[in-house]
């Protein structure tokens, strides 16, 4: 009886073990969006739980700001609302696109050029999407249809409204050395709430007694998860900026190649901690925000695929609209003017991941 009462104990704590490290990946897998929405929803559960006082005070605030907003809002209510280009587009999506493709959509219109051409690399859309299950042939698959559509831009319509993505980290520069600033506002900081505690020190109910030790346990773990992936992040950043600072020193072209079993050896991880922790996860150079899958890429001869986009969206920009390049000139032009032995066929298909016409279809009279 007694052994079957040990083995019963210890299966119990296996399950509780499962279940914590399962959600310790989820953690690190979440967005700061997703993290806030886990947040809010364990503290409701668990009186553990509490947010730090200063948070309160932001918070506070925020929804009073957003009171003010709403109230403003109410006057607009007033004025005929005419929708951008890119809202006309989004409310025809319905029309080519399945259910489970309209938020592709929607960001794939975002990315559209006055041309109807992408202006993000579909491979980067890829990075973005892979947690929904959408690969970049996907991807090509849902552009195509959304083609269909008319997308040159009409201008009686406003310039599509950009939608900015709240990063998780910062690149600064400060006396000539850059370095990483955490932004982690986008969700709540918690700590142990001091009054359950001193209840459960004091508790002689055991069943009482019995719940707050199960909460403050799990609130013990969501917080050390938390601080978990706060500094697997940081460190995967550091890692980046350390690997890639010509990146940030001089922009796109001097991207390196870099992949994830690089840095998780560098920050000796697991190369899989490493794609979790990457995923949905921004950071803010100083030129542009990028995911920091983003920085993992394959190449030609030692240069990193983006870079050589990069370098080709530069040359076609510069080419005569009355003659543009072909391919096999391009080809030429990167033997002779960077040193890159790349084949007209490599040349076309870097071309179309960047959603650029053929010189043919280029070509203006």
């Amino acid at each position: 009886m007694k052994l079957d009462l040990n083995l019963n104990i210890e299966q119990k704590q296996e399950l509780v073990m499962t279940t914590q490290l399962q959600m310790s990946i989820e953690i690190l897998q979440y967005s700061s969006l997703e993290l806030k929405d886990y947040i809010d929803e364990e503290m409701k559960e668990n009186p553990l739980l509490e947010m730090l006082e200063s948070q309160k005070d932001m918070n506070y605030r925020e929804s009073t700001f957003n009171a003010v907003q709403k109230k403003d809002i109410e006057y607009e209510n007033f004025v005929a609302y005419q929708p951008d280009f890119c809202e006309h587009l989004e409310n025809q999506l319905f029309e080519v696109l399945s259910d489970s493709e309209i938020d592709l959509g929607k960001f794939i219109v975002g990315s559209l050029n006055e041309s109807g051409e992408l202006t993000t690399d579909l491979e980067i859309i890829a990075d973005l999407f892979q947690p929904e299950g959408f690969d970049k042939e996907k991807i090509e698959e849902v552009y195509e249809k959304i083609k269909k559509l008319d997308i040159n831009y009409d201008s009686s319509f406003a310039s599509c409204t950009a939608e900015y993505i709240d990063p998780d980290l910062i690149i600064k520069k400060e006396d000539g050395e850059f370095y990483i600033e955490e932004k982690n506002t986008s969700y709540p900081t918690v700590t142990i709430s001091s009054y359950y505690y001193n209840l459960l020190k004091n508790q002689d109910d055991d069943q009482i007694s019995d719940y707050l030790k199960e909460k403050y346990q799990a609130a013990v773990w969501l917080i050390k998860s938390i601080e978990q992936r706060r500094q697997t992040i940081k460190k995967i950043a550091e890692a980046i900026l350390k690997k890639q600072i010509d990146f940030f020193e001089n922009g796109l072209k001097h991207l390196k190649i870099l992949t994830m079993e690089e840095v998780a050896e560098e920050i000796e991880m697991h190369e899989s901690t490493v794609s979790r922790a990457t995923t949905a996860k921004y950071l803010q150079t100083p030129h542009g925000v990028f995911s920091l899958k983003f920085f993992f890429n394959s190449g030609i001869n030692g240069v990193s695929s983006v870079s050589i986009k990069a370098m080709l969206s530069e040359e076609i920009a510069a080419e005569d609209k009355a003659d543009p390049f072909s391919d096999s000139k391009l080809a030429k032009i990167f033997v002779e003017k960077y040193g890159l032995d790349i084949s007209r066929r490599t040349v076309a298909k870097y071309r179309k991941a960047l959603g650029i016409k053929s010189s043919r279809q280029r070509k203006k009279k």
